[in-house]
């Protein structure tokens, strides 16, 4: 019985998609475009003049991609600082190396984030997890609410490829390698308080 009820939560997971928090996505939505500008080398990856911001996701997650580019969109309305913002909504089935994007912002999947990686690493762009798990496979940030609201950085491959962040960005992070999570934050503000910062620092730094 107990074998009967754990199938049947497995396959409604494979048929609805994972669970996830609408204050998470808005905070995901809101700070991770503006992470992109304050890469140095940001204008080397933009296409045709534009930032491209890549939603993958499984089938089953597609009703949420396009919840985030409706709240990026809301947000930004086309436009970041003096850029113009497109988002791209692409199965994990459909990506391929060939891709032309900015970024690449990552849902939840059961398959290996592999592609992701290896694609990230050829065109050295950034890449963002909803999920924290990620970055340990090699993604490069997340965002995190739980008592307070945590940026995450995968350090190992920060150093790996062509993306140059300012040191005030890099003060304000915690890190995480393939084994660990570094410290606890030194930061201890509520969950709307701490978004706002984050969204006032990447409105008031200066944009390379």
């Amino acid at each position: 019985m107990k074998k009967l009820i754990l199938l049947s939560i497995i396959f409604v997971n494979l048929a609805f998609g994972y669970n996830y928090n609408d204050l998470l996505l808005k905070a995901q939505a809101s700070i991770f475009p503006k992470i992109m500008l304050l890469d140095k080398n940001i204008k080397n990856k933009l296409i045709n003049g534009k930032i491209i911001y890549t939603i993958v996701y499984e089938q089953t997650d597609y009703d949420v991609a396009l919840k985030i580019m409706h709240l990026i969109n809301t947000k930004y309305n086309g436009h970041i600082n003096k850029y113009e913002i497109k988002i791209n909504l692409v199965p994990f089935s459909e990506l391929s190396k060939n891709i032309d994007t900015t970024a690449i912002y990552v849902l939840n999947t059961d398959i290996s984030i592999q592609k992701v990686i290896h694609i990230a690493s050829i065109k050295n762009i950034i890449t963002f997890s909803y999920d924290i798990n990620n970055l340990k496979k090699g993604l490069l940030f997340s965002l995190v609410i739980e008592k307070s609201t945590v940026l995450y950085l995968n350090k190992e491959n920060l150093y790996t490829r062509k993306i140059d962040f300012p040191d005030s960005l890099l003060q304000m992070v915690h890190f995480v390698d393939t084994h660990t999570v570094e410290g606890e934050s030194s930061l201890n503000f509520d969950d709307t308080s701490l978004v706002q910062m984050y969204t006032q620092y990447f409105t008031t730094k200066e944009i390379y």
